[in-house]
């Protein structure tokens, strides 16, 4: 199982949301291409990008675009924003890896044709309801109905946040990352991270292929010193 560092970014800067909630965002110093060049040098191979703006509905930001030519060692996945087909295209066109949304949990049809191992399903849980538009959102359709549109379109790589946990410092949810995992999915968990010693539980739930690490890599609760994250961050997912 691979830890993947989370960058989201709001205005051009690091930021970490509580519960998703824009009203409790902390800031960070550092800037985005500073700290993807430490995780880099870290070991880090796969780094998930959130464009913040774009998820509450403001213009996508064009920072990203630069990242995977700049960074070529690193895949990067982007979410935030993208809620057509053609945003989606352009993202993956500028070389991203893949890219992360909620237009599979809103129209998984507008997806079909695309390659299935370039699109993770966002997969974002208030309880059993999936929600969207920066969290502030139900989907109409229920949970399982959603499943099932994206594994019958062939689209089965997801990623899974606890809503409730994001930003807390207060663990994974296993639950949550179990559950969809169970229906056929290969899941990037996140939400609560808040050491190393999380991973082990979640490497424990088959079909739980990464584990996503924004503020515990930020704040330094995951040190990038210690080789165990090291080897987490070169890990294969």
């Amino acid at each position: 199982m691979q830890l993947i560092p989370s960058l989201d970014l709001m205005q051009g800067r690091l930021v970490r949301l509580r519960h998703g909630d824009p009203q409790q965002a902390t800031f960070y110093d550092l800037t985005p291409e500073v700290w993807i060049a430490q995780l880099a040098a870290a070991g880090a191979r796969r780094i998930h990008l959130v464009d913040l703006d774009g998820a509450f509905g403001s213009a996508r930001q064009g920072r990203f675009s630069a990242f995977p030519k700049r960074f070529p060692e690193i895949r990067f996945q982007l979410g935030g924003g993208l809620r057509d087909r053609a945003a989606i295209q352009e993202v993956l066109d500028l070389g991203f890896d893949a890219v992360v949304g909620t237009l599979a949990v809103e129209q998984p049809s507008a997806l079909r044709g695309l390659p299935g191992d370039r699109i993770i399903a966002a997969l974002d849980l208030k309880g059993d309801y999936i929600v969207t538009r920066g969290w502030q959102t139900h989907s109409a359709c229920a949970s399982t109905d959603v499943f099932e549109a994206l594994l019958a379109l062939g689209f089965q790589r997801a990623l899974v946040t606890d809503v409730s946990r994001d930003g807390t410092l207060a663990g994974p949810g296993l639950e949550a990352a179990a559950w969809v995992a169970k229906e056929g999915f290969q899941v990037q968990a996140s939400g609560g991270l808040k050491g190393l010693a999380d991973l082990a539980p979640l490497a424990t739930i088959p079909g739980v292929v990464g584990a996503i690490s924004g503020k515990a890599l930020l704040e330094g609760f995951i040190p990038l010193v210690d080789p165990r994250t090291r080897a987490a961050l070169a890990g294969d997912a």
